[in-house]
This record gives structure tokens, sequence and C-alpha cells, in this order.
């Protein structure tokens, strides 16, 4: 399952020194990769930006050098032969584990101690087979203790020294490479197992010259030059708040609380793209000023930067949904059914100031972004306008600093709609397989029944949302887009569905229709559009990635972007 997964939008539930300490290697790497001016600048100004999927130990992303920083949260576990340890996986007792600030484990209890755990292990690369590269890896750490592998990896004993294992991994078992610590600080001086990394053997030298990202990774998203890091930042449902709790380079892994600000300006600093950034729905104003501040102070000063307040919090899967409406309702009243949302555009607002106020006279850097739910037409008055707000004696919020309004864009939801799924299942026994009718349904609808998101009827809603930010001088951006062709509310677990919505993402035709829906976009008026995502692994809860592994050549809707992009000027994207 996607860490992001898939949302199931509202849009479709309305219509339906190798050995030196990891601390002075992530500081330089970061420090250097910010100052050092990039010679990678395309050739051309693409118009379209990308999400970046969000950091798993399942991701076939793969962005960074150092695997480990792909680790799941340490499992607590008893060892054979403990006192009433019964072979669990996992004892459920991570809350009990003495961590030092950035996410190591200090010390193990004996068997004898209260605690029924007395190692510790983590998963990376976990039911990805074949789609991480096998051979040799490199381990390094720092301290005394023992580690010990599995699954997927081997150690070579023989090559291995203290500090620096040797493993052999065969990616196509599928398991991952399982690491567990053992026993650790064994002479109770302080000198605990910390700071592992996990190299691959030929990276070495390349990640000694404080390199932080896998130069494939690079060369796929290279031609995007507007990234979002939603999911990077683990922005749905995210729990920070204070700045001092923050994720910083040196945490155990980017997959707990989220990839650290300086790591994402590191990456917009190479490949010379403007990043878009997301700030949680909790955060201080502290926090929100802290982060824009560092942004200031190490983006490369010719790019801009694109920040939101959460993400869609009109969403009521999501935590910050529920947080916004608890907060607006409790500032306007419990009869408030649209506090949620104009508390959203409150605080995008007062987000907006604080960080143009950081940028000071290089505020025109700063691109605030408001959005609203697509289909519901209207709902975005409660935002823009905010009149709650305004009541208090305050400007509409729009008119504090915004500067673009954003929607999705989406087409294909209702092909995994449950009322459906008997129609859709009926298309596979066609001759082609059920291609042809889908694709049919994909660009002018008329096949399923009250279904309102074929590419026609998104022109359409491309047009109503125009419209509206024309009429507020603002532009209009898509934060997300592209197909939306997943089963929910039961229909994911339908396995036939499952393997043709898969099947269809993979068709040639969907180079065609990615091609069509940005056509549509910049003929509505639309101007900067961020697809989702670029890459990830299909699965039932959906084929979001452009690409399906980080080592794909290209496939039909990655190469529709990488065309559009070069035949579009960024003068269309930006405000």
């Amino acid at each position: 399952m996607q860490k992001k997964t898939f949302v199931i939008i509202v849009f479709i539930s309305l219509i339906c020194s190798i050995l030196f300490s990891q601390s002075f290697i992530i500081d330089q790497s970061v420090n250097q990769v910010v100052t050092r001016a990039e010679n990678s600048v395309s050739t051309y100004n693409p118009s379209l930006g990308i999400g970046l999927n969000g950091i798993a130990d399942w991701s076939t992303q793969l962005p960074f050098l150092d695997t480990f920083k792909l680790s799941r949260k340490w499992i607590t576990q008893c060892q054979d032969g403990d006192p009433e340890c019964h072979g669990e996986w996992d004892t459920n007792e991570y809350s009990l584990l003495n961590l030092d600030k950035d996410g190591w484990v200090k010390s193990l209890p004996e068997s004898t101690e209260a605690p029924k755990y007395t190692q510790v292990s983590t998963l990376l690369l976990r039911e990805i087979p074949n789609r991480y590269p096998s051979g040799k890896y490199i381990v390094f750490y720092e301290g005394e203790g023992t580690i010990v592998y599995g699954l997927d990896a081997k150690k070579d004993e023989a090559a291995s020294i203290p500090g620096r294992d040797i493993i052999n991994v065969n990616s196509a078992e599928g398991g991952g490479i399982y690491i567990t610590i053992k026993s650790t600080d064994p002479k109770k001086t302080g000198n605990y197992i910390r700071n592992i990394r996990v190299i691959k053997a030929e990276k070495e030298t390349l990640y000694a010259k404080d390199e932080i990202f896998n130069p494939t990774f690079i060369d796929k998203i290279k031609d995007f030059k507007f990234l979002r890091f939603m999911d990077w930042m683990d922005t749905n449902g995210s729990e920070q708040k204070e700045w001092f709790a923050r994720p910083t380079p040196h945490s155990i892994s980017y997959g707990l609380q989220g990839v650290p600000v300086e790591v994402m300006v590191a990456l917009s600093n190479k490949i010379n793209a403007v990043p878009w950034f997301n700030m949680p729905h909790m955060a201080t104003d502290e926090y929100i000023t802290n982060f824009a501040q560092l942004v200031k102070e190490r983006l490369k000063a010719n790019l801009k930067v694109y920040v939101e307040f959460s993400n869609e919090v009109w969403n009521w899967q999501f935590p910050q949904a529920h947080y916004a409406l608890q907060q607006g309702q409790a500032r306007w009243g419990k009869d408030k059914g649209d506090a949620y949302m104009q508390w959203y555009g409150m605080r995008t607002a007062q987000m907006c100031n604080l960080w143009k106020s950081v940028f000071a006279e290089q505020k025109n850097r700063v691109m605030c972004v408001m959005s609203t739910q697509t289909a519901w037409q209207g709902l975005e008055n409660s935002v823009l306008d905010c009149s709650y707000w305004v009541a208090e004696g305050n400007k509409p919020c729009y008119q504090n600093g915004i500067d673009a309004y954003a929607i999705s864009g989406y087409f294909g939801g209702s092909l995994g709609a449950p009322e459906n799924s008997t129609t859709v299942e009926s298309w596979l026994k066609d001759q082609d397989g059920g291609f042809g009718k889908a694709l049919q349904q994909l660009r002018q609808g008329g096949l399923l029944k009250d279904s309102k998101d074929n590419l026609l009827d998104v022109y359409n809603s491309f047009i109503y949302h125009v419209d509206v930010a024309r009429k507020k001088g603002l532009a209009l951006v898509a934060y997300e887009g592209g197909q939306h062709i997943v089963g929910y509310a039961g229909v994911e677990n339908n396995p036939k569905l499952e393997k043709f919505f898969i099947q269809l993402n993979r068709q040639r035709a969907m180079y065609d229709l990615y091609t069509e829906l940005l056509n549509y976009w910049k003929t509505s008026g639309g101007r900067l559009f961020m697809h989702f995502v670029d890459i990830a692994s299909p699965s039932k809860w959906g084929s979001w990635g452009a690409l399906e592994y980080v080592e794909q050549n290209t496939s039909p809707k990655y190469q529709a972007l990488i065309d559009f992009n070069k035949n579009t000027s960024s003068a269309s994207a930006m405000p």
C-alpha cells in the first residue's frame, strides 16, 4: 500500500569519510548542495510540475543514496529463550524504547527486566521484488553491539569489519532488507549503535562526495521544474506542530515524520526546480516563520517558492478536515457548517502573510496557494471570501497576498465506483479486453450512469474555476491531477478490476488521454499543472505513478508529461 496510498477525493464521493558520523556527512551534503551552482538547467522551460510520492520502506521511488532513510519504524521484538517470549513479530512496545533525539536506540533491556522486548528490527525495500538493485551493499554504522541481517540480505562475514558490514542482496525474493540490533552499547559507555547507513557498493564514491540523491531518481524528475512536496512532508494527518520537534537531516528515517526542509531545498536547488511546500495544519506561527526563514536562506535566489496550508482540508478522510472544523466552530459557533473552510481560508491568509513578511523585499518570490474542492462549485466562496473572519475586521482571505487558486485535475474516477463495477466488469468479455469502452468512457463518457469525470466534463470544470480565479485576480493552478482510475468502497478488492485498471494505465492510448487533458487545461486558461505522482508501484490502491519504479525507462503517462513540457513554455505556468 502506498504511504499516500490514494485519495478517494470527495470529487468522487460527491459524484459519488565514509565512517564519519552521519551528522557530518548529512550537514556537508545539504550545505554543499544548497550552495553549489548547478549546470544541469534544462534548455526549455517546462510548464508542468510533479508531486513526489511519499517516503516508505515499500516505495519504488528510491530517491536517496542512503536507503536507510526509507526504513520502517523500529519493531520491538523478543528473542527465543527470553521469558514470556512467544515468537511475536512485534511486542508493540515502541513507546518504551530509549531513543535519542534522532531516533536511535540507546539501550536494550535485559531479558529479566520488565519490558518484553530485548531486540529491535526494521525493514527496508519491503515487498518490491526486482524493483530495487540486487548486489553488494555497504552498511556503515557507529557504536558497538551486534547487528544481524535477514530476508533478502546476507552478511559477508569475511569482508565485514566493525563499523562497515558488507551484505549481499537478492531483490528477486521480495522480502526486503531486514536489519536487527540484537545488542547495543555492551560496555555501558554510551557508545550505542547509531547512524546506520545502507549504500549500494558502487555508489560509495558518490556518497563519499556528500551526494544525497540517487542519480537515477534525479534523471527521472529533472525535467519537472516544479516539485510538490506534500507527500514528502507527510502532510495528511501530520502531527508536526512545534519547530523544535520537526524532522532534521539527522533523523533516523524520513518515512516517520517526513523529509526535512533542508533536504527538500537541496533537491530543488540540485535540479533548479521551484518547490511547493505544504505547512502542517497544526503548525504554530513560529514553525511557519522558521520554515520560511530557512527556505529564504538556502533556496537559490533565482527560484520562487509555492506554499500551501495543509492539503485538501475539505477531505473528510484526512484528520486536517476534522481539525479545521473543530477550530472553526470553536471560533465562530457550532452552527457554522462551513467553519472548516472558513478557518482554512483564514489560516492560509495568515500563513501567507508570515511567509511574505519573512521574504520582505523578496516577497514576490513567494507564491501563496489557496485551494478548494473541485467538484463542489460554490464551496470556494467560503475559502476566498471568508466572511466570518472579515466580520472580525479583516480583509477577505484571498486579498492577503494570495497568488494562486488551486483545484485538482483528475479524470476517470467513475470507473472504480461501486455502482459501475458490474458494467465495467462486463466489458472484460469484449474482444479487446474492455479497453475500447473504457477509453471511450474516459474521453467522452456516456457508458456509465451519472458520471461526470470524462475529459469533456473535466474541461468544463476547468472553465468554471478559471472564471472564479479571474474574478479574484488569481492564477488557476492544479495542485494534483492525472488519471483517477481506482476501485473504492469495496471495488478495490475485486481482483479482476484491479488487474484491468492497472493494465488500462499501461495502454498506449493513455499518452493521448494525458495530452488531451493537458491541452484542455492550457486552452481553458489554467497555469501550472502538477501531476500526481512521480514514481509509485501500481496496486489495488491505484496506479498513481507516472512511472512504476525508478529504473523504468518510460511509460505512456510519463512520456506524455515529458513531451508536453517540451512544447509548452513555463511563461504560461507561473502567475
